[in-house]
């Protein structure tokens, strides 16, 4: 019971350093909310590496992913007759179009898709706390979202993200030098 509690509390706290950098990471692309793709690339950064671990035992890096994001734009606009600034990436400046955030926490609806996939996993997670790599597993039920569709570029499938994300949350619940 304890544990459990301990795990909800920490479970929290992942989520809420999750949702800010998920935030943080579109705003500074110049989107109002977080995508699937902002929650992605926020499970990058959090501090128990398992979705940073996964995503290299597929041989991509985060870099590789934001390049396969800015080739989904790229292709987007093409499709719409239109072509990206040379210049264009996802990193662009905070631009003047995005209002300052809200005080209440607003997703896009695949990042609101992607916070209620780890919600509703809490219960079969009861033994262990949320991890970065959670969030890829997440991801891996999206079809058309920019993120599967940016993890498609880089040739890893649903299938290949599920095994190596569930084989990072195996190496973590083993501990360091169990593996």
């Amino acid at each position: 019971m304890l544990g459990t509690l301990k795990n909800k509390f920490k479970d929290a706290g992942t989520l809420s350093a999750l949702c800010k950098e998920a935030e943080r990471i579109a705003r500074f692309q110049g989107n109002e909310a977080p995508g699937s793709e902002h929650f992605v690339l926020a499970s990058l950064s959090l501090e128990d590496g398992t979705a940073r671990r996964a995503l290299a035992s597929l041989g991509a890096t985060p870099k590789a992913f934001e390049e396969a994001m800015r080739a989904q734009f790229v292709e987007a606009l093409r499709h719409a007759g239109m072509e990206a600034a040379p210049d264009a990436s996802p990193d662009l400046a905070r631009s003047p179009r995005v209002p300052n955030a809200s005080k209440l926490y607003r997703a896009a609806p695949s990042g609101q898709t992607i916070v209620q996939r780890l919600a509703s996993t809490a219960e079969t997670r009861e033994a262990r706390s949320l991890l970065a790599a959670d969030v890829l597993l997440a991801a891996a039920e999206e079809e058309f979202s920019i993120a599967a569709r940016a993890l498609r570029v880089l040739g890893i499938t649903p299938e290949q993200l599920v095994q190596a994300a569930r084989q990072e949350i195996t190496l973590h619940e083993q501990g360091p030098g169990k593996a």
